[in-house]
């Protein structure tokens, strides 16, 4: 399940500009990448939320985007020895690709807020506190009820968009908001996190020849660690594979069992190649959507692609498909 951050790649954020107030001390402000921020308060805790839109648009439409699982701001900036600086984000498509219609909504991770520097490595301890699914899943649905009251009173169109963590928040956002009109999943499975755990040692071992015996202990030990985990559903202070349990256990809902209680168009996408989720727990839901006699599932998978839809022709050259699907998400959504 886990997300990298990506590098920012032609999302048309004057970075040239920004880097030059850096240089300079200035502060920077979410208006200097072209963002409005938003923040409120739910049950003594507060969400901060972010939107953006093309210049001389008015959108009729929300986007709302839940990333993958990175503790860190929703850009972050990096200082090389050479004075040099680079950017990563949360955000992981070239906003050319969005179409002026659409209003796109982000949500702060717990305890982080827009914009800051690599140099901190700690956690607050609130993000620990409020990463479960359910929290996420109620921070989201606020957000979304918000824009939607406040914002964007009248949209054509609300959709959902969730991409590795997010995968899984989508699934079930999209249980409780009945605003949500389309749902774009890609990088998650059916089932939980041990499952994938399990599959992937399955296949690892079977490539380097890994005695049976050994894989089943392996095997054995997931599944143990999964009890541990389980035996304490709600601490905030027991650790597992750098998660909390509540965390884990809270994430162990199948995504499938939320996906298949929904009517509205779903684009489920994935990479053959996918080394965080196999792409084998995500096939069990187109699985599950023919048994079931469901239509309401686009599925598409981009062979020879990793969890970030890479392929790696050799060494030297790779090839990234992450805005070719950006881009055929949106067609769908006009043609759905």
């Amino acid at each position: 399940m886990l997300s990298f951050g990506q590098v920012v790649n032609g999302q048309k954020i004057p970075l040239r500009a920004i880097t030059e107030k850096l240089k300079s001390g200035q502060f920077i402000t979410v208006s200097d990448f072209g963002f409005k921020e938003y923040a409120f308060v739910q049950k003594g805790d507060t969400t901060k939320f972010y939107t953006y839109q093309k210049k001389n648009t008015n959108p009729t439409s929300i986007y709302l985007y839940l990333p993958g699982s990175n503790a860190e701001n929703i850009y972050t900036y990096h200082k090389g020895n050479d004075s040099s600086y680079w950017y990563n984000s949360l955000i992981s498509f070239d906003f050319t690709y969005l179409p002026e219609n659409f209003l796109f909504v982000i949500i702060a991770k717990p305890g982080f807020g827009f914009f800051n520097n690599s140099n901190s490595k700690s956690i607050p301890q609130v993000y620990w506190e409020k990463t479960s699914l359910q929290d996420i899943v109620m921070s989201a649905n606020a957000t979304l009820n918000i824009v939607h009251k406040k914002i964007l009173k009248k949209p054509e169109n609300v959709v959902v968009f969730g991409y590795s963590e997010g995968f899984y928040v989508a699934a079930k956002l999209a249980t409780v908001n009945k605003r949500i009109t389309h749902l774009g999943i890609g990088g998650g499975g059916a089932y939980s996190d041990f499952y994938d755990f399990i599959l992937t040692n399955l296949k690892e071992s079977y490539k380097s020849k890994t005695s049976s015996d050994t894989t089943i202990k392996e095997n054995e030990q997931f599944i143990s660690d999964f009890k541990e985990v389980m035996s304490n559903p709600n601490s905030v202070i027991d650790f597992k594979y750098g998660y909390t349990f509540e965390r884990w256990a809270s994430f162990a809902e199948p995504a499938i069992n939320n996906l298949i209680k929904l009517k509205i168009p779903i684009f489920q996408f994935h990479g053959a190649n996918d080394e965080s989720t196999p792409v084998e727990s995500a096939y069990a839901i187109p699985t599950e959507f023919a048994r079931l006699k469901k239509v309401n599932l686009t599925f598409a998978i981009y062979p020879n692609s990793d969890h970030l839809l890479i392929e790696r022709i050799d060494d030297k050259k790779e090839i990234e498909h992450w805005n070719e699907m950006v881009s055929s998400f949106f067609n769908w959504v006009k043609l759905n």
